[in-house]
């Protein structure tokens, strides 16, 4: 069944808290936060913000797992979440700022998730160019740093400028300023688009690593065996 607005109310204002010290690395924030939304979830209640909200909370507990299997476990059944709140709710902003930020921070070179970010702060970008006030300047001013980080990330030297030149006439910020001037100071004398070579994928990190250590283990019995 669905839940009804005023439920959706009163949920949010609980999991946007716990969302918010989950953030800033509350681990227990992050624990109560999953059991909070996988109990409301499990009573087959469905709305796209939730199920958003309950894949982002899945990335930070993959955040602060050790194993790399489980935060590769995480990671993906969050992604998974994320990725059907926006194709069932493609206009929620919120829903976006959650997926956007989460393909922004995992590591791009096991992920592959730089176009999922660059998706999520276009269309937020976008719609404030277009609805001034949509988000918090400071939130705004963000997105579109991070969005050149992005582009960074994967060659994009040109549009990472353009995104960065655009802020230095949207700041008096000092030490953003100075931020901005040594990114592009940096991307001097590089092409427009460089190419980033491909990097294995953490699923073929794993799976490398678990044939190489059964191997050894193998070799290591055939060695026993012949004593």
């Amino acid at each position: 069944m669905n839940i009804n607005e005023t439920d959706i109310e009163i949920l949010l204002k609980q999991v946007i808290q716990l969302h918010k010290d989950a953030v800033e690395g509350n681990e227990k924030a992050v624990q109560d936060l999953h059991q909070l939304l996988e109990r409301v979830r499990s009573d087959s209640l469905s709305h796209p913000l939730v199920d958003a909200y309950h894949g982002s909370t899945m990335i930070l507990i993959a955040r602060d797992k050790t194993k790399p299997l489980e935060k590769l476990r995480w990671s993906k059944a969050g992604l998974k979440l994320l990725d059907g709140a926006v194709s069932a709710a493609p206009q929620d902003g919120m829903i976006r700022i959650l997926r956007g930020k989460a393909a922004y921070k995992l590591p791009e070179k096991h992920f592959h998730r730089a176009h999922t970010a660059i998706e999520d702060y276009t269309f937020l970008i976008e719609r404030e160019m277009h609805k001034e006030g949509f988000l918090e300047n400071e939130i705004y001013l963000q997105l579109v740093y991070e969005l050149g980080e992005v582009y960074c990330r994967i060659g994009q030297n040109q549009s990472a400028a353009m995104c960065w030149k655009r802020l230095m006439n949207q700041t008096l910020d000092p030490d953003f300023l100075h931020l901005l001037k040594l990114k592009l100071k940096n991307l001097e004398g590089k092409p427009a688009v460089e190419h980033i070579p491909n990097t294995e994928s953490i699923t073929s990190i794993l799976i490398r690593r678990t044939v190489t250590a059964a191997g050894n283990a193998l070799q290591s019995w055939a060695e026993e065996q012949k004593k």
